[in-house]
């Protein structure tokens, strides 16, 4: 079972966009991003939703945006409910199943990442070392 927090979601989408592949390894890290995406439509939907039930609107339905501290936000009244309730939303697990429909995707992720033949510094090596983390959950036989 591969298990990530939804914050994770799109940049390990990201990270695995940045591999060459071609033909069937392409096609299988595609069906794997396209599940991360679904994911991340979901969040993205669930967020909107949070906006909708914290945020004040104007007149034509937008959410009204403010300048907080020299940053663009959105005007929510209640900002440390709003907060508690999307860092929820941000730490919730995603789990992927391995399941035999998935075992040849699942496991070609799997050595791409584990055998990848890129370098790595600061941030993106630990960022890396998270992905591998995640991946080597997958306990196919």
């Amino acid at each position: 079972m591969l298990r990530m927090k939804n914050e994770e979601v799109q940049h390990f989408a990201n990270f695995l966009m940045t591999f060459e592949l071609k033909g069937r390894e392409s096609r299988m890290r595609t069906r794997f991003v396209k599940l991360l995406a679904e994911r991340i439509e979901l969040v993205g939907e669930e967020h909107k939703e949070l906006l909708r039930q914290f945020a004040r609107f104007n007149e034509n339905g937008e959410p009204i945006v403010v300048e907080i501290q020299g940053q663009k936000a959105y005007d929510v009244p209640d900002r440390a409910a709003f907060n508690k309730e999307y860092f929820l939303l941000l730490n919730e697990d995603f789990v992927i199943e391995e399941n035999e429909e998935r075992k040849e995707m699942l496991l070609f992720i799997k050595d791409v990442i584990l055998n990848c033949d890129k370098t790595f510094k600061g941030r993106e090596a630990l960022e890396y070392d998270r992905w591998c983390d995640i991946i080597e959950e997958i306990k196919y036989e």
